[in-house]
């Protein structure tokens, strides 16, 4: 499997602000990463620039194997291979099913197409009673199950989380993490997400990146930044205390 992601001298700056600065980072497919840091370490803004949301100011990238240039028929291409699923999902006026088939749509899906592929994402996140259902009526886990149901249909290779469970209560939250780690195992998607639940992230991912300052203090496998983390920071992040 190509490599998904390839980062080198990685900057972004708001104004004057450096808010993230990375020297080499990849990111290889098939694995569940959780992205950790303090409030304001760059973990949103590194998310938003690999799902080409976000320009970096410099560095190179690359994007399954291919450097990206920001042109505007390459980044569609490629954001064709990927979803994202913030912590508030936003939706549509209408149907849960209006909801789902909304990207397949805009690509011009036949209705048969569609209807299997609703059915298949929605039988995936447990939402299959719900296909008829008024999408404004729903509570905020039900909201989260059917963006990422959303997000599913367009068969991404890479799906990018960000918070999915921070807005919601804790039983769809259990829920959904079910989901995730079912979506990475069956269909085999690599998964990015950003959270600040320090269990969820051990309970999920594969490997870890934790971040600071807007830069990569640890990467490797979950247990060993956990049990083992090389750097003071990390250490201190992990024991929930405050890292500066």
């Amino acid at each position: 499997m190509t490599t998904p992601f390839k980062l080198h001298n990685i900057v972004k700056r708001y104004q004057e602000r450096e808010v993230l600065n990375i020297d080499q980072l990849e990111i290889p497919g098939g694995k569940i990463y959780t992205i950790l840091g303090p409030n304001g370490s760059g973990k949103t803004t590194l998310l938003r620039i690999m799902a080409l949301l976000l320009v970096n100011d410099q560095g190179s990238l690359e994007v399954f194997g291919e450097k990206v240039n920001w042109s505007k028929n390459q980044i569609l291409r490629l954001r064709r291979q990927m979803s994202m699923v913030t912590q508030t999902a936003f939706m549509f006026q209408g149907s849960v099913f209006y909801n789902v088939s909304y990207g397949l749509r805009k690509r011009k899906a036949s209705g048969s197409e569609i209807k299997r592929r609703v059915d298949e994402a929605l039988e995936m996140v447990g939402m299959s009673a719900y296909r008829e259902a008024d999408s404004r009526t729903l509570s905020g886990g039900e909201r989260q199950k059917v963006a990422i149901a959303r997000a599913l249909i367009l068969k991404p290779q890479i799906l990018f989380l960000d918070e999915p469970t921070s807005n919601i209560d804790i039983a769809s939250g259990a829920e959904i993490e079910k989901y995730i780690r079912e979506i990475n195992q069956i269909w085999g998607t690599t998964i990015i997400m950003v959270t600040h639940n320090l269990f969820q992230a051990k309970r999920l991912a594969d490997e870890v990146l934790f971040l600071h300052e807007g830069k990569i203090i640890e990467k490797g496998k979950t247990a060993k930044i956990f049990d083992q983390p090389a750097d003071e920071r990390t250490a201190a992040f992990m024991r929930g205390e405050t890292v500066f």
